[in-house]
């Protein structure tokens, strides 16, 4: 299989089919198919002609990338020691002309093994193509040297945010980038964790062994910022242990102190070490160093991937948690652990480690050790850590604790969590920062964890947004509700919102076309106001995702709750269907409700007794009595019954009349005194109790394309400050 990026052809890198692709220069017979190599079942076979300079090369040119670094490598395998190895990339013009070669530093061979060979150069500027050639220093006629797996491409990429260059972090041309610094040897050496080769260090001598990144490329940093370092370490001896270190220095070349993370390393395999540190007042260069602690000389370290990054280009996009709570890459200092022991592990979603808790007995928490601080109150935020169980489906929550200034706990929300073991799941939660938060506490818990259960954590987030809902008192005695990040799911879920209130079971929310219960997602925002939210009792709103396809996923948020205004003696009067029509009347009497009894009586010769035939009781009727002051009033009274349509009456909760949807039948307007000049009316409304009305809401109560109309001169004005119709209709661009 091909190499990802090589600009050579597949038989050229790894000589599959046949050596065609390569030609003698200097010194070299014509070159064949070998067996084995490192890059499937062949290699590239080469002689000499006579002791000396040999040369072998890529017959056709290909393509380069210009202007752009690039990277050449192959792995050569010579008969002996002390033979000196490189690579060339020679470059050629648009004509063919070679207009200069780049060599790679000289490998001297330690036995008959794999070596590695590389060159890294920018392209002439006259260059268009260019090929890769393989010298060797013979040392005497007919003598056979293999190679394989040769790459010609753009410089691979190093890690995100690594201010060290290429050569620094993956060492596959030459360990030039790195210093000994004390009691230690280093060298490059093929077989090495990322591409192909690592560094090498050897001790001296027992004591602490430190390779050290070179002074002459020390890559800028700034003061006050946090920066992570980083390599892979694998260790020939065991039970070492192994540092992680930043030196700071200023501009004069004073050392400032430096930042270090101690870990204990096993031998025979990669562990990821790290240290995160700020870089003190004054700081403008950074040395990354690799200790290892010597017991004895010859103990020997392999480095790879090393990197030096400033935590936020590291960090997830927006999120608000520091780097070492999000990430446990550099260890679990960011969090307090109870009811369980913690630990890194490699069973990890991305990059090197996630946080192993194994509980211990009891309830099991970790929450983060400090507030996470930088949230503003009215904004909502996304608690995003993955979760994954080690065994068994016991769920587990996700909590969200705001706090003050002082620390004072303003609000906790909670989430609950299902499903299967061994499987990572991004348990998102969400909630609005209420007033005064300053920060908030972010946890996971798992009651009543058996001891011995293991749980995983990786990648927390804390970034805007997630599914959450606002619930606030709106004109025409309605509650508008605001849901937010409906497309937190995806594009196969549903939402639903639904209207709670102590006592009865959840009621869906009348929309647009119907009740809002599996609705379709077509923008992350809505906006629509509960008409028919009972008066002065608490009522809080429930918003609701659910997967309908290839799962049974769901997420759902509860507003806080909000009351609606009660009058001492004024009922609301509304047209559900239409509120606009609504009005608020005052009360003169109370309805007198009558259940008329359906049923036949029989009365059979003979019998004493008849025989009664029944039904289900009818629906309350009444006769209500209003009063109305005004003209406006009686007008607006008219209006909302005009239409003949079912309407709905809410009472104040504390006269033992429950909310009733009713039809309206004969009604009576009276003047109260024969004078003309008086404009006071009493009504008598008859009343028939129906049930709920379908349908959906037609405009709005307080906000209609009048208000919008009167808003502004003209609609540049209107959509002045509108970012979509959405704000046009709820009056936030206004």
């Amino acid at each position: 299989m091909a190499i990802t990026g090589n600009r050579l052809p597949e038989n050229v890198e790894s000589i599959e089919t046949d050596a065609s692709g390569w030609t003698p220069v200097t010194n070299c017979q014509t070159p064949t198919r070998g067996s084995g190599g490192v890059l499937g079942s062949y290699c590239l076979s080469f002689r000499s002609v006579a002791a000396g300079d040999c040369r072998i090369e890529v017959m056709t040119p290909v393509l380069i990338a210009t202007p752009g670094e690039s990277f050449a490598c192959a792995t050569v395998y010579p008969p002996a020691a002390g033979i000196q190895l490189r690579l060339e990339i020679r470059w050629y013009n648009a004509g063919g002309t070679l207009v200069s070669t780049t060599t790679g530093p000289t490998v001297t061979s330690t036995g008959a093994a794999w070596h590695q060979v590389g060159a890294l150069a920018s392209a002439p500027f006259t260059a268009v193509r260019a090929t890769v050639a393989l010298r060797v220093t013979a040392t005497a006629a007919n003598q056979s040297f293999f190679a394989d797996r040769i790459f010609l491409g753009d410089t691979p990429e190093v890690s995100p945010g690594n201010l060290l260059p290429f050569n620094f972090e993956q060492v596959e041309v030459d360990a030039s980038g790195w210093a000994a610094a004390s009691n230690v040897s280093i060298t490059s050496q093929y077989g090495g964790a990322y591409w192909y080769s690592s560094l090498v260090a050897t001790s001296s001598a027992a004591g602490s062994a430190m390779v050290r990144a070179a002074l002459s490329t020390a890559p800028a940093v700034t003061a006050g910022a946090e920066y992570v370092a980083s390599a892979y370490v694998n260790p020939t001896t065991d039970g070492l242990s192994h540092r992680m270190e930043i030196y700071w220095r200023s501009a004069d070349g004073t050392e400032l102190g430096a930042t270090s993370q101690t870990w204990s390393v096993p031998a025979g395999s990669w562990t990821k070490i790290a240290c995160v540190g700020t870089a003190p007042s004054g700081a403008t260069l950074a040395r990354v160093a690799m200790v290892q602690v010597a017991t004895a000389s010859g103990q020997q370290a392999r480095y790879d991937r090393m990197v030096l990054a400033p935590t936020s280009a590291l960090a997830i996009e927006g999120s608000l948690l520091p780097y070492t709570v999000a990430d446990m890459e550099a260890g679990l200092d960011g969090w307090a652990v109870t009811g369980a022991t913690a630990a890194l592990s490699t069973t990890n979603l991305s990059g090197a480690y996630s946080m192993r808790l194994t509980a211990t007995g009891g309830d099991l928490e970790a929450v983060t050790a400090v507030p996470v601080t930088g949230v503003q109150p009215g904004h909502s935020y996304q608690f995003r850590p993955a979760v994954r169980r080690g065994a068994g489906d016991r769920p587990y929550r996700t909590r969200m604790e705001w706090v003050d200034a002082s620390g004072e706990v303003l609000r906790t929300r909670w989430q609950g969590w299902s499903g299967g073991s061994g499987v990572w799941y991004y348990s998102s939660m969400a909630d609005v920062a209420p007033a005064n938060a300053v920060g908030v506490r972010l946890a996971l818990v798992v009651e009543d964890a058996l001891p011995g259960e293991q749980y995983y954590m990786d990648t927390v987030a804390l970034v805007e947004g997630g599914l959450v809902a606002t619930a606030e008192s709106a004109d025409g005695g309605g509650v508008a509700i605001t849901a937010r990040g409906l497309t937190a799911g995806g594009p196969t879920w549903r939402w639903a919102l639904y209207r709670l209130v102590a006592g009865k079971p959840q009621q869906p929310v009348r929309g647009w076309s119907g009740d809002l219960e599996n609705q379709p997602i077509t923008s992350d925002v809505t906006v629509i106001t509960d008409y028919e939210a009972p008066l002065g009792v608490p009522v809080q709103y429930r918003v609701r995702l659910t997967q309908v396809s290839g799962g049974s996923a769901s997420l759902s948020y509860i507003t806080d709750p909000v009351t609606l205004d009660a009058e001492t003696l004024d009922v609301w009067i509304k047209d559900p269907g239409q509120p606009a029509r609504s009005c608020r009347a005052t009360v003169q009497t109370l309805p007198e409700w009558q259940r008329d009894a359906r049923q036949g009586v029989h009365y059979v010769k003979g019998r004493a007794r008849p025989i009664v035939i029944s039904d289900v009781r009818s629906s309350r009727t009444g006769s209500l009595g209003l009063v109305t002051r005004t003209t406006s009033e009686r007008d607006a009274l008219w209006w909302v019954l005009e239409s003949g349509t079912t309407l709905l009456i809410q009472w104040p909760p504390d006269w033992g009349e429950s909310d009733v949807y009713v039809s309206v039948g004969d009604v009576t307007e009276g003047h109260i005194t024969g004078l003309a000049e008086h404009h006071d009316r009493a009504w008598t409304l008859a009343l028939t109790e129906v049930d709920r009305p379908i349908g959906g809401i037609v405009g709005s109560a307080s906000r209609t394309w009048q208000t919008v109309a009167d808003s502004g001169p003209d609609w540049a004005t209107v959509l002045a400050g509108a970012g979509s119709w959405l704000d046009v209709y709820s009056g936030e661009g206004a």
